[in-house]
């Protein structure tokens, strides 16, 4: 069962709707800001109008797994997993290249950012419906951003290589343009992600020293085209946005 079903299936909670809605690939910016504006029967019937247009039309990606998770621990939060120590909390900057120290500031700063938009989240009064949506995506943003900042040191970890970052002319885009090349990123990850578990997969069942050799090659070079393409969505959504 899709995200999107089983919202309806839970009975359309207008809040989770918006967070949704805002978070496809497809939607309308203008629609979205008229569904911040106001919770009322027309809004809530459109909202519902539009999610359902999309299971129709649309074949989901795979950030509607995104969406789920991030919904799961937005809106109805529960106990933070841990995560393994080894791997991050212990990650210290002297253990880092100076490139990547501010990747690692970063990564905390969006950390304790998140911490405290939990806290005004829970401050709100229940009539505070648009500015809690509002803090909503903001933590949803971050988590994107936080994940991807280690993703770039889990790549240097593993690999001990700088992975690069591709520049781009996304500012150049008009709006139109920026929701194509949005859309087609989300092609691009969703396409990379398929090859790349693929060849991980093929790398274990590796016979010979060379051939795996050079499928872990590939999939470093897969590894750092996913971290670039991850960034270049994260920068046109922030420009759509219009941050």
């Amino acid at each position: 069962m899709t995200v999107i079903e089983k919202w309806f299936d839970q009975g359309c909670d207008y809040a989770k709707g918006i967070i949704i809605y805002s978070q496809l690939p497809k939607h309308n910016p203008t629609l979205l800001k008229n569904f911040q504006r106001k919770n009322n029967s027309f809004n809530s019937e459109k909202l519902k109008y539009e999610l359902k247009k999309f299971i129709e039309k649309y074949k989901q990606i795979e950030i509607v797994a995104d969406i789920k998770q991030s919904i799961d621990e937005i809106v109805n939060p529960v106990p933070q997993r841990t995560e393994d120590p080894d791997k991050k909390n212990s990650v210290l900057f002297h253990q880092l290249p100076e490139a990547l120290r501010p990747v690692l500031l970063e990564a905390n700063n969006l950390f304790k950012e998140n911490c405290m938009l939990k806290v005004s989240l829970n401050e709100l009064p229940q009539h505070a419906e648009r500015q809690a949506i509002d803090i909503q995506i903001k933590i949803y943003r971050n988590i994107q951003k936080n994940a991807l900042c280690w993703s770039r040191i889990d790549y240097f970890i593993a690999n001990r290589i700088i992975p690069e970052s591709t520049k781009s002319d996304f500012e150049k885009l008009t709006p139109a343009g920026l929701l194509r090349q949005q859309q087609l990123l989300y092609a691009s990850i969703s396409k990379l992600n398929t090859r790349l578990n693929a060849n991980l997969e093929i790398v274990k069942k590796a016979s010979s020293v060379p051939e795996k050799s050079k499928i872990e090659r590939l999939i470093s070079k897969q590894q750092e085209n996913l971290l670039n393409k991850n960034e270049q969505l994260i920068e046109i959504t922030n420009l759509i946005d219009g941050k």
